[in-house]
Parts: C-alpha cells; structure tokens; sequence
C-alpha cells in the first residue's frame, strides 16, 4: 500500500480503548516550538486520525492510555513513558501503539530496535503511524519498521556529532553550556550582535558564601566542618537540600568560580561491566579550560592557596563501585539515603561497616551495623515468602483468570454472531427470504451484537494484572540465598533486592545512657515497601 492511502481495511477490529497514544518531541521537530507545543500539535494529528478512521461513535483516545514524554533520552532506559508503554503491550487489552513516526519509539542502538521489535512482534501488537501500519509479524513490515528504526539511529548519531562540534566551539567562545549553574552563579543570556550567547552571573546572595567556604577552607577549616557550619547558619545547597562533605569538596574544585568554563571535564564513557554496557560519568584529568564570559567571584590568589592545601591531602583510594548492598534503597526518617561507612585504622578495620544517615549530626539518628541490618532485611523478606506461599495455597482461581475467561468466551459468541448475520444476508439476497422475517431476525442479531460488543469492552477494561506470586516467592528466595553467600558479589546482590524492595524507610533512636560506648543500642525501627 501506498503511503498516505488510509489503511482501514488492514486493521482489525479495535475501539480507542484498545489503542495506546505515545508521543515524544524529536531533534527534526520545529526548535522554535517548546516540548509542549509540539507535543501539542501531535496530539491533534493523530485524534484527528483516529476520528477518521476508527469507527467508535467519534470518541478519542481515553487520557489513560495517552503518553506524553518529556524527558530527552537516547535509549529506551532512560525514558519512563515509553517503559510503561512496553509493559502495558504485554496485556491483551492492547492491540495498537499509534505514533506520529516509528522513530518517535526508539533512535537507540541495534539492542534497544531489537529489544522493541520482539516485544511488539509476539504480543502481536501493530504500530500504527500517519503514514502505514506495521504489523511486525509479517516480515516484511517487521523489515520496514527496523529499516525506519536504524535510519533514525544513523541521523541521531549524526546529529550528537554536529551538535558536539557546536558546542566545543561555544565553550571555546567562553560561553556556559552546562544545563545547572554552579552554586553561587544565576545562568543568563547575553547578546554579542545578534547572537544570544549563555554565560554566568554572580547571585548576590548565594556569591558571599562561595567566597566564604574558600576563606574558611583556606584558614585551615576542614570540608566536614565547612558543611556543619553551613548546616547550621541555615544555607541550603542550590536544590535546597543539605550541604555534606562532599558537596564543599566539589564546590573547591569547581574553576568556574575564577572565571574559567571547560569542556569534557565528567565526559560520558561506556564501559562493560558483568556482560552488560553501563555509562558512566569518571573525572576527566585531561579536560579543556577555556576563559569565560563571566566575573569570577573567587581571586587567583585565593584559589592557588585552596588548591595548594587540597594538594598536601592524600587522595582517598575509592572503593569498588558496588560496595553497599542496600545502596539506594534505604531511607533515613530525616528523608536522607542510608550510606555506608567504614571504619579503617593504619589499614586494619576497627570494626563491621555501618549504615550511616549522612545528616546523623542534625536528625541524630543512630547507625547500625551492615550485618546487623543484613539480618533484619533477611527477617523481612522470610515472612514475605511465606505469606507468598499462603496466598498460593488458599487462594482460589484469580481474578485475571477468569476474566481471562469470560473475555474469550464473549469474543466467540461475537464471531458466532457475524457468522450468523452473514448467513442471514445470503438466505434473503439469494433464498428469497422475507423482508419482515429478516428484519425481525436480524434485528436480534444486532441487538445481541451490541450487547456483546459493550460487555467485551467493559470485561477488557476491568481486566486485572496478574500477580504470578509463585515468581515472586523465587525473587524473593534468590534475595535471601545472595545475602547468605559470602562469595555473591555486592553488585549482584544490590540487583536482587532492587527487584524485591521498593524502599526501606529506617529509624533508630541514640542509646539511651549518658556513656554512647556503654549504653544498649535502640531496636532498629524499619518499614519496607516490596514490589507486589
């Protein structure tokens, strides 16, 4: 078929709730028009599409099954609303994803096309575009629709290349092209001619306390203590949040406060890892400075003197990457994450690592060992086991099931009934059959049609996600035998429980005695959130 030639005839039967609506803005789209109004503009384009060419009483789309994406990502991974778009194909209450264009899925590489094809091709879903509909399990399409996919790739990568060069040669200008600006600086636009150019500018509130960490650090005050003081005097870091060690550590290595920009400073490096390609953001020593447009808020002399202190303080050797199990998945009652921390003497450890709120010295909440805390998680994911294994041996046939059910049972009475109304045409066109007697029979005919019709729509509608709670007793086992093995890697570990635990919020009081060292610990307080 011929591009632009409506496709009808090659659908099968579906209504606007059977169809999912996705749309993302690309780098071809108008750069003029924001996210919203592009987004905007292709909404319109396909319901208008949808009214013309799905018969369901001229209704659209419903909101539910509408999904806009927002956040710019080149793989599938780092874009939320396609995810649920790929999860949702997997129930039989979709048939369609409806796009402006086949690349507005994916521009990702061969794995992410491939990755998107096999889902799409064996939950037999079609992707419906303004121009043809891809039914991936014929092979021809399947090969038009990849064709598509990796052209978009090609002219993705094309594009980054460009757009590189551009901004190398922006930053070499003296322009910012960083997305946040440093603490202490507001982001504005200048113009040199008619050109707009981005560059920095003093925050009048925020530039006294830069220039005060780099005073204080300077007279011999460490970051920790430079953090505290802060913490204390109210001053919160640019996101609000609560200034750490770590972040006055940065604030002292950032050169922008001297008037300098730079360029491939944390440049993106893929690396494989365990089989799998994980991008990673590693310090660059061999990054380029270049003069600014901006006022420093820092003086040279000052900044030699910061970095001359910083350079007779031996670098901290950095751990493996993987070196807490309950990495991310720990929540202090202060709304911090849970760190670990290690205790280490002339080489020889004093004691078990800990788990440690980094706002301990404000929210005063006491740490816990990490075998310890090991053994309650164990705890936890026990009794989830076994109330998995409750609910498999008391409960009755599930929900899903006997929707499941009911749904098939109304999709071949709908087909008896087109057999039975097409048969009924042939006898009044070719046996002669009475007008009357085949308008009564067939008006019956109908009337159970539609009656069908509205009860497979709302069966479909209703239908349950399935809880296949046997998987869950496996995850949750394999969890369990992990932190039981002394020779399962943290990595490895951190990976199960982050399919068994959405978060686990913790709480422990200081020890109740006037000697810390002597007085018995708190129990632990802890409230998990698995993934049921």
């Amino acid at each position: 078929m011929k591009e632009g030639v409506s496709q009808m005839w090659m659908l099968p039967k579906m209504s606007v709730d059977d169809i999912i609506m996705y749309l993302r803005k690309s780098r071809t789209d108008d750069p003029a028009l924001t996210v919203q109004e592009v987004l905007s503009k292709h909404e319109q384009m396909l319901d208008d599409w949808v009214v013309r060419n799905i018969p369901d009483d001229g209704r659209k789309i419903p909101e539910a099954n509408r999904y806009r994406e927002v956040v710019s990502g080149e793989t599938i991974e780092s874009r939320p609303c396609v995810q649920e778009v790929l999860r949702r194909v997997e129930s039989p209450r979709v048939k369609a994803v409806l796009v402006v264009e086949p690349q507005r899925l994916s521009r990702g590489d061969l794995e992410d096309i491939g990755r998107l094809v096999k889902l799409l091709r064996y939950s037999n879903t079609i992707v419906i575009t303004l121009q043809y509909t891809y039914d991936l399990r014929d092979e021809r399409d399947r090969d038009m629709f990849e064709r598509e996919l990796k052209r978009g790739n090609e002219f993705l990568e094309y594009q980054k290349r460009i757009m590189g060069n551009g901004r190398l040669l922006s930053v070499q200008n003296g322009n910012f092209i960083g997305q946040k600006p440093p603490y202490g600086y507001n982001k504005v636009v200048i113009k040199e001619g008619k050109r707009k150019c981005h560059t920095l500018e003093p925050d009048p509130e925020r530039a006294p306390v830069v220039k005060m960490v780099f005073e204080m650090y300077a007279g011999g005050t460490s970051a920790t203590q430079i953090a505290r003081t802060l913490r204390t005097m109210g001053v919160t870091t640019a996101d609000g949040g609560k200034w750490v060690t770590s972040s006055v550590k940065q604030m002292l290595t950032n050169d922008h406060y001297i008037g300098m920009v730079h360029w491939n400073k944390r440049k993106t490096v893929k690396v494989v890892e365990d089989g799998e390609v994980v991008a990673t953001r590693p310090r660059n020593a061999d990054f380029l400075v270049y003069p600014g447009k901006h006022q420093p808020i820092i003086e040279k002399e000052l900044w030699d003197a910061v970095q001359a202190i910083k350079g007779n303080i031996p670098p901290i050797k950095s751990r493996a990457r993987y070196a807490n199990p309950f990495a991310g998945l720990v929540v202090c009652q202060c709304g911090g994450k849970m760190v670990r921390q290690q205790f280490v003497r002339d080489g020889v450890e004093r004691c078990a690592p800990r788990l440690v709120c980094p706002n301990q010295a404000e929210c005063h909440t006491a740490s816990c060992s990490l075998p310890e805390f090991t053994e309650a998680v164990i705890e936890a994911l026990e009794k989830g086991i076994k109330d998995f294994e409750l609910m498999m041996a008391n409960a009755p046939e599930d929900d899903a099931t006997q929707q499941e059910r009911l749904i098939a049972q109304l999709e071949k009475r709908l087909a008896e009934l087109d057999r039975l109304e097409l048969a009924q045409w042939d006898k009044y066109t070719q046996e002669a059959m009475p007008k009357h007697i085949f308008n009564a029979l067939n008006k019956k005919v109908v009337q159970e049609k539609e009656e069908t019709l509205q009860a497979l729509k709302t069966a479909m509608e209703t239908l349950p996600i399935r809880v296949d709670y046997e998987k869950k007793r496996e995850t949750f086992a394999a969890a369990v035998r992990t932190l039981q093995d002394p020779n399962a890697s943290v990595k490895e570990k951190n990976l199960l429980l982050k399919q068994c635990i959405e978060r686990i919020d913790y709480n422990r009081k200081p020890k109740q005695s006037d000697n810390r060292r002597f007085g018995n610990p708190e129990p632990l307080e802890l409230e998990f959130q698995f993934k049921v």
